[in-house]
């Protein structure tokens, strides 16, 4: 279902009866070069999409080595955004434009992204640009380091082309899909899997994997850990890239998403006893819907909810702007008996997590009780990671950081937690 409204009314009704839809269907335009095409990024892209039930609907014009002056006056580019409303337009610039000095960037880049934008939103002014920050060359710019050594190396050049691609975001309203800051801790932290060519420049399929796995969680704010659908990559690489996605784009989408009007739905909560205090991930949004699961809703930003009987309950939280609405929906679970609320740490249960080198972890489970369910949450105390257990064990790779890992059964509301800070 496209959630693409024209001036939507931001009533209670109309809100609610998206509630509990899980498929999004997202019409998307991509405009760039030989960095969107290679691989067949797009319908890699589509194909994870529909894995993961979702639809992408899409069109793309990407000549080689296009810059964004070049498809300002390309017919070809001008007739495909005005061709239709589409949900996301995808700009994707030359890859060393956006790195070379702040004063070249301010005349072939910058100009050009606004007039694309204006394009965009003289088609359809509900339609969100989306700039698809790109990466680094794998030995930086050699050719252009006399000109300009901040890009005589990798990270020098990726620095600039983020601080372009953020600039661009910010002057036209505009949201980022983070590729280049994902290569970049892929680079770091999994420098086996090799992302570039032969030309140290463009992706391998693991790159272009990469690249997809971001435009997904951007777009259908949503993690991409667990796919199936690999392209003919091992499982392992498969899920690391998925997992770096995730927390790239996940764990900082207020920053990469703050200026456009492309809601997310994302949401918190802390309980004191059977009172639920609720707050949403701060993005984009001018209207609220919350579901609790028992009956009971509410419109405010922040709200506080009591339960009245223990148990599991399915929360949905609906958030929309003028042009979009997404709904995310995620279990809670009460234990209200005698007033004394969930959390409830019982040490004689633990539930251990054994570091095994490279951010590969095991978690032991007891046999007694029988946990069902393994929850890890990031710093910001977003659930990041769900598992249903079904051993005694589970073995996952993660990123350096702070994690909360919690244990717990919904049929008897036993309930493990503790700190995890992988290495």
């Amino acid at each position: 279902m496209n959630f693409h409204y024209k001036r939507l009314l931001l009533s209670a009704a109309i809100i609610l009866a998206a509630i509990n839809l899980h498929a999004t269907t997202r019409k998307v335009l991509f405009i760039g070069n030989s960095y969107t095409f290679t691989n067949n990024m797009p319908l890699m892209l589509q194909t994870l999409a529909a894995t993961l039930g979702d639809t992408l609907v899409y069109e793309e014009s990407d000549p080689g080595g296009f810059t964004l002056e070049e498809h300002s006056t390309y017919a070809p580019t001008i007739s495909l955004i005005f061709s239709q409303p589409w949900d996301i337009v995808v700009l994707q610039e030359q890859s060393e434009l956006p790195a070379f000095p702040p004063s070249q960037v301010d005349t072939q880049v910058y100009p050009y992204a606004h007039i694309l934008d204006s394009m965009i939103h003289a088609n359809d002014s509900c339609t969100q640009t989306m700039f698809l920050m790109t990466w680094g060359h794998a030995d930086g710019d050699p050719p252009n380091c006399p000109i300009y050594p901040p890009i005589c190396t990798y990270d020098g050049m990726q620095q600039s082309l983020r601080q372009s691609y953020m600039q661009m975001t910010q002057d036209n309203k505009a949201i980022v899909a983070p590729v280049g800051a994902a290569w970049e801790v892929m680079r770091d932290s999994f420098p086996a899997i090799w992302l570039y060519q032969s030309d140290s420049d463009h992706p391998v399929v693991p790159g272009s994997y990469l690249e997809a796995c971001v435009l997904y969680s951007s777009i259908f704010h949503k993690q991409t850990y667990g796919c199936t659908y690999s392209d003919g990559l091992t499982t392992s690489d498969a899920e690391i890239i998925q997992h770096v996605a995730d927390k790239v784009t996940l764990d900082s989408l207020t920053q990469w998403q703050q200026y456009g009007h492309y809601p997310y739905a994302g949401f918190n909560y802390t309980e004191a006893g059977s009172t639920v205090t609720f707050s949403y991930v701060p993005t984009i949004a001018s209207g609220y819907v919350w579901s609790f699961g028992d009956g009971a809703h509410d419109t405010t930003a922040v709200p506080l909810h009591t339960y009245t009987a223990s148990g599991k309950y399915q929360v949905s939280h609906t958030a929309a702007t003028n042009c979009f609405s997404e709904t995310i929906t995620d279990t809670i679970l009460i234990n209200a008996v005698n007033g004394i609320g969930n959390p409830i740490k019982e040490d004689t249960y633990p539930v251990n997590a054994i570091q095994k080198g490279n951010g590969n972890i095991t978690f032991l489970l007891p046999a007694v009780p029988v946990y069902n369910t393994l929850e890890v949450s990031d710093a910001n105390g977003r659930c990041i990671r769900r598992y249903t257990i079904t051993g005694s064990s589970i073995t996952d790779n993660f990123v350096p950081g702070f994690y909360i890992y919690r244990a717990f059964s919904l049929d008897n509301g036993m309930l493990y937690y503790n700190k995890l800070i992988v290495y």
